[in-house]
Formats: structure tokens, C-alpha cells, sequence
């Protein structure tokens, strides 16, 4: 795993979840990632304590980050397992452990993390694309499966004529959360909309933002909580547009929230919104639902056929502002459709995503590779 930081957000906490999962079926699981702070270290282990977890000193930054000393281990121990699982693209820790337990002779599972999408692809520079090609295709090509979260994950990587038809598989990340009644007498006293993950440019926060301008005109005492962290720069930009609309008193910035806060906030809101440009999965979408909200979430994010058909939320245009914010008001206003998905949502997560269910998933898919007639 490139990164296992609280602050990586939704990949850190799918990949507790796949553990966890993991475990159930009586596999003993190890995660091999760079070192983290010792705040995010003492988490983990808390939140895997059944889990060997081995850090390894690090160089560089954000996703150009090299750890030589987890590849050396990769090396030396790779052959003990009977399958490595790497999560991620586009970056060396992924890229190189996954050449590394190949060459290795090891059965290796990658998961893309999204990348192989449209968006990824109009969006990379031209030596990342010859990154791909010299590191990250021949390594897909080889790969024993390529795990994909969700169908339309799997959809968009076909383009890439990687020949993925025999070695794909989707397995999604597990709800480890609880599933909770309906209670909507303990909602915030006003309009609330919930914006809960990363800030980052391809979240769409700006785009979010643009519409609450439109929401607020029609409904003056909405508010937006803006829930979680980015860099600097961009966090900046955010706080400029929402002067720029004249939105200070109807947008909150709260920062990343965890534990006993965050479950306020999921509690008090009224409805989730992700208009993201690129959504590998959502798991905020799905921590969202089940907590009882409806979402109003872009085409882009993957978990969008879970709700169109549970009728969980509405699927926007992420590129029309006017769109996003028809749909948050339209929600804001519909006590029905609010009161039928606070009781169907956490029912529809429980029944789908459980740690159980998607243990034996994983189980069949690592099985099936570590057979003789998979290996």
C-alpha cells in the first residue's frame, strides 16, 4: 500500500476494511507500506491488531514516494505468501512491489485505485503516461487479477486492452461502520448539506460550492458543512469562492473530522453531497447512506449504481452547477424522500457490503490464485 495515513482518506480505510474481511476467512494477512506518523501508526494497529503490519522508512512526497527498504522485504520474503495484493497505480511504491513479487513468482493481485479511467488518463501529463507504459501496463498484463471495486470500475478499464476478461474481479470494500435507526428528531435545526472527504480539485468542491450559491438564493437559512482537508493552496481557493459568492454565513469549513464528531455530523446533516470529477468507489458515499442520508453524487463516482438502484440519492451532472443544485434543494425540501432513505439506506449497506460477505469474496479470489490451477 503506497499510503496507510488517516489523511489518505478512503483507500486507508477500504484497505482495514479488505483486512478485516480477510480475516474472517482464516487468512493470516500482512500490510507492507511507508512509515506513517505515530499517531496514524498507533491507530492502525489498533484498528488491525490481528495484522502484521510492517513500516519502512521513506523518501519524496505525495505520490512520488520511494521506500527501498519495503522492496528489499518485498524480495527477500515475497515467496512466504501465497498471494501479494498491491493496491494503487502511478506511484513506486505500488508500481515496483508489483514487478518485484512477480518476478518473484508470486501470484499478485492489483487494484487500480480508479486510474485506469477516462478522467485519470485526460488528466496525465505525458511522462506519466510514459510511466504507465513502461511500468504500470506490462505489470496489469502480468498480473494474476486486477481487483476492481465496483462494475463500472471494471467497465472503463476495458478500453485499455490490457485483456482483463479472465483476470479481473470486483470485490468492494466492506462496511465495518453501524448501520443506525432512523431518527431524524436529532437533525440540525436548519437546512444542512454535508460535504464529507478530501479537499481536492477532483472532488469538484469548487463546483459544490458554486451551486450552494444557487441554493441559498432560494433557501436563505440552508447551510453547508465542509467536512475534511487538502493542501493549503487549494483549501485557500476554496475559502476565496465562498467570499467570492458571499457565502460565509451559510458555509462552515470544519477540517477532517473523526470519531464522535464525524458521527455528529452524519447524524445532524440532512443530505450528503460528492459531485467529484473521479470516484474509484465513495466510501463517504457509503458511510453517508448508511447513516440514513440521501446523496446527491456525480456520474463519476463509482458507487452510483448501488444508489440508483436502491433509489438512495440522485446522480447529477458535475458539470452544471444548476443540476447539483436543483437536486440538493429538491432533497431539502422533501421530508418524504428523506424519512424512506434514512430507513432503506443503512438496511440496503447492511445487506450488500458486510465484512462477511465480502470475506468470502476475497477468499474465493485469493484461493482460486493460490491453487496449483491458479498459480
Amino acid at each position: 500500500m503506497p499510503n496507510v495515513s488517516r489523511g489518505f482518506g478512503g483507500p486507508t480505510e477500504s484497505l482495514i476494511g479488505y483486512a478485516q474481511a480477510a480475516h474472517t476467512q482464516g487468512i493470516d494477512v500482512h500490510v507492507a507500506a511507508p512509515a506513517v506518523s505515530r499517531d496514524d501508526e498507533r491507530w492502525l494497529r489498533d484498528q488491525l491488531p490481528d495484522t502484521r503490519i510492517h513500516f519502512f522508512g521513506s523518501v519524496g512526497r505525495h505520490a512520488w514516494v520511494v521506500a527501498p527498504g519495503l522492496w528489499v522485504w518485498l524480495w527477500r520474503h515475497g515467496p512466504r505468501f501465497d498471494v501479494v495484493h498491491v493496491h494503487g497505480l502511478f506511484n513506486p511504491v505500488s508500481s515496483l512491489s508489483a514487478h518485484i513479487s512477480q518476478a518473484r513468482g508470486v501470484p499478485t493481485v492489483m487494484r487500480p485505485f480508479g486510474t485506469l479511467s477516462r478522467y485519470t488518463f485526460s488528466r496525465r501529463s505525458a511522462l506519466k503516461r510514459l510511466y504507465f507504459a513502461l511500468l504500470d501496463r506490462p505489470a496489469l498484463r502480468r498480473a494474476a487479477a486486477v481487483h476492481f471495486t465496483t462494475e463500472a470500475e471494471r467497465e472503463e478499464a476495458d478500453r485499455l486492452s490490457l485483456d482483463l476478461t479472465d483476470r479481473s474481479a470486483v470485490v468492494p470494500p466492506p462496511w465495518r461502520g453501524e448501520t443506525i435507526e432512523p431518527d431524524l428528531s436529532g437533525k440540525a435545526d436548519r437546512p444542512t448539506a454535508l460535504y464529507m472527504s478530501r479537499l481536492h480539485p477532483k472532488k469538484n468542491v469548487t463546483g459544490l460550492l458554486e451551486a450552494w450559491a444557487q441554493v441559498v438564493e432560494a433557501q436563505t437559512d440552508a447551510q453547508l458543512w465542509v467536512a475534511g482537508d487538502g493542501d493549503d493552496d487549494y483549501v485557500r481557493q476554496l475559502h476565496d469562492t465562498v467570499r467570492r459568492h458571499d457565502l460565509e454565513k451559510s458555509v462552515s469549513f470544519l477540517g477532517f473530522v473523526r470519531g464522535e464528531e464525524k458521527q455528529r455530523v452524519l447524524r445532524e446533516a440532512w443530505v450528503f453531497a460528492l459531485p467529484s470529477h473521479q470516484e474509484n468507489f465513495g466510501v463517504a458515499v457509503l458511510e453517508a447512506v448508511a447513516a440514513g442520508l440521501p446523496v446527491v453524487i456525480s456520474g463519476e463516482v463509482q458507487l452510483r449504481t448501488f444508489v440508483e438502484e436502491h433509489v438512495l440519492g440522485v446522480v447529477v451532472d458535475r458539470t452544471d452547477p444548476s443540476s447539483i443544485a436543483e437536486e440538493l434543494q429538491d432533497l431539502l425540501t422533501d421530508d418524504t424522500a428523506r424519512t424512506r432513505i434514512a430507513e432503506e439506506g443503512p438496511i440496503a449497506v447492511r445487506e450488500t457490503f458486510s465484512v462477511q460477505q465480502v470475506g468470502a469474496q476475497l477468499g474465493t479470489l485469493y484461493d482460486n490464485l493460490a491453487s496449483p490451477a491458479g498459480a
